[in-house]
């Protein structure tokens, strides 16, 4: 049976939280993992929902270079191993 644990962190906790458990991803894909590693690409939506953020703050963040995006015609991919990066990279973009 699983426990649910309640707490509440500042601002700059959870920022510190968010960035440990980016770093802890991005390691468990660095070299010597015996995974494969598989690609995942989101469309302007589905990146928007998995970062949390509305579908025009996103097409913001594109506009403006800050996150990477791949385009073939009208459509917008987003690779999610690049997002996590960027997010981690960008601390403005937590705020």
């Amino acid at each position: 049976m699983e426990q649910t644990f309640f707490t509440t962190y500042n601002p700059k906790e959870l920022k510190k939280l968010i960035k440990q458990a980016i770093t802890e991803i991005n390691e468990g894909d660095s070299i010597g993992s015996s995974k494969k590693y598989e690609e995942i690409f989101f469309d302007q939506r589905q990146a928007a929902k998995f970062l949390k953020i509305s579908l025009p703050t996103i097409i913001k963040w594109k506009k403006n270079g800050k996150i990477p995006y791949y385009q073939e015609g009208r459509k917008v991919l987003f690779n999610k191993s690049e997002l996590l990066k960027a997010m981690h990279k960008n601390d403005s973009l937590l705020r």
